[in-house]
């Protein structure tokens, strides 16, 4: 995870993470994640799993961290 010294907390999946893991380019999961219309459902889709997998892995991560 990349720490966020503005906010203080560790940031969840970047663009270039998300784009990689759903083997697509980052244009793409940037006009997914802005609602855009010119996007395929199956894209979509592919990307918001994405999504949802890094993030929770991160936060998983940041849990456990929290046990130590």
């Amino acid at each position: 995870m990349t720490y966020e010294p503005a906010i203080g907390i560790e940031r969840l999946g970047t663009i270039k993470e998300i784009a990689a893991a759903a083997s697509v380019g980052v244009g793409t999961v940037h006009r997914v994640l802005k609602g855009q219309s010119n996007v395929s459902s199956s894209a979509s889709r592919t990307v918001m799993d994405a999504v949802r997998t890094i993030n929770e892995q991160k936060i998983t991560l940041a849990r456990m961290g929290d046990r130590s």
